[in-house]
């Protein structure tokens, strides 16, 4: 019996010298393209740890490492697709991290300019209302009015992209 395992391979891995091979359906943690974001809060909103938190203002998107369970929600709900998943953790540690990404400031001014607006061929048929995962939208059918809450829009583009019209745009 000790001889048989004197010539076996190592049961275990060398892990602090080799690295770790994760496989692709690995969910490991979320990561950020700045870049891209538009800072919507969507994916805060939907993250059922609140893990993910939003500050238009200060321009900041942050996640609480140790509450995020790596559902997927917010990857799949971010409308500008500037979320994923990467197959490596974060290296553990005995604080609570808190990771603080920072859009800069000309890049926030610019993908907040403009107002959403509707023109003619609108049929007023709701799905834009619908498809607003901030509820800034709303179509009254019978009297044919259609009005946005600038406040509340984050000008994601989802009623741009689900409008059966084309009626919609930013500008």
């Amino acid at each position: 019996m000790i001889t048989r395992s004197l010539f076996k391979k190592p049961a275990t891995l060398m892990y602090p010298v080799v690295p770790r091979e994760y496989k692709e359906i690995t969910r490991g943690h979320i990561a950020v393209d700045m870049d891209g974001c538009i800072l919507c809060g969507i994916c805060s909103k939907k993250c059922p740890t609140d893990a993910i938190s939003v500050d238009k203002n200060a321009r900041t998107w942050s996640i609480q490492r140790m509450r995020c369970i790596q559902c997927s929600c917010c990857v799949d709900v971010c409308p500008k697709k500037c979320l994923l998943n990467v197959s490596t953790y974060t290296i553990p540690n005995v604080v609570k991290i808190a990771d603080t990404f920072e859009k800069p400031d000309d890049e926030a001014k610019a993908a907040q300019t403009g107002s959403l607006k509707c023109d003619d061929t609108c049929i007023f048929c709701g799905i834009c209302a619908k498809k607003c995962p901030l509820e800034a939208i709303a179509v009254d059918r019978t009297e044919k009015k259609w009005s946005v809450d600038d406040e509340k829009c984050s000008r994601c583009g989802l009623c741009i992209e689900n409008c059966p019209k084309n009626s919609l745009s930013i500008g």
